[in-house]
């Protein structure tokens, strides 16, 4: 009786040849598509901060109309922060500066439905410091806490909205907010109340396409250095990052 032998098909791998051809193609287009999903993400932060200006100055316009109010932006930087309270109004201007915000102004009146979120920056989304935060009282026109105290809070680090006296003495890259070149030449008003974004820790490349896609091609600043005109104003970037300040309006 005769066995019959059965062939045994081994299934052919693959050769090494092979297998580097398609690593390196992968590569290629890991080089190609990267890049782009890159530039895709920083067009959405761009945008969303684009967006989030449009909704402070519509809250702005609307705080301005309230009822009851003085048709004056308060300040939440440098002297004259409106408080009240006796503990409160004794402490610095530096402490005053870092509990206010002029969001929370506006979240206080229902101009604005939410607290700022950006994509851009730094992503920290709380104050530092211990203690109760500073509040405003619409009725005041001022900021209280309660109890009264001298504020401990922080939110320096925060992506916020701020008001400050205008200083054009600064250039805009070293202002802080408190002057902007809004046609390439002229400073703010010494005696105008200028309010603005901030955008803390930004990377230097959000901060270049924030300033091409809002100050426009002619004010857009050099790669790496310092933006002194437009509404986006920042200096130049620091081991990668920098602060930007975007201008709302000035009263």
């Amino acid at each position: 009786m005769k066995l019959i032998q059965q062939k045994r098909i081994h299934p052919k791998g693959y050769s090494l040849l092979e297998l580097v051809l398609v690593i390196a193609i992968i590569a290629v287009l890991v080089g190609l598509l990267l890049p782009k999903g890159f530039d895709a993400l920083r067009t959405a932060r761009v945008q969303q901060v684009q967006k989030t200006v449009d909704t402070l100055k519509t809250a702005l316009v609307d705080y301005l109309a309230l009822a009851g109010g003085n048709g004056s932006l308060p300040r939440t930087e440098g002297a004259g922060i409106p408080t009240s309270g006796a503990a409160l109004t004794g402490a610095s201007d530096v402490a005053k500066g870092n509990a206010a915000r002029l969001d929370a102004i506006l979240l206080a009146t229902a101009r604005l439905e939410r607290p700022l979120s950006l994509r851009m920056g730094a992503q920290v989304a709380t104050s530092t410091g211990t203690g109760n935060e500073v509040f405003w009282n619409q009725a005041l026109n001022a900021f209280v806490m309660t109890p009264d105290a001298v504020p401990q809070r922080n939110w320096s680090g925060v992506a916020r909205a701020e008001a400050r006296l205008a200083t054009p003495a600064l250039l805009p890259s070293a202002a802080q907010g408190a002057n902007f070149r809004l046609d390439g030449l002229t400073n703010l008003s010494a005696n105008s109340v200028v309010a603005y974004l901030v955008i803390p820790n930004c990377p230097a490349k959000d901060a270049q396409e924030l300033a091409n896609a809002m100050n426009g091609a002619q004010q857009a600043p050099i790669e790496g250095a310092a933006s002194d005109a437009g509404i986006v104003a920042f200096a130049a970037p620091l081991n990668g990052v920098t602060d930007v300040y975007v201008f709302l309006t000035a009263l």
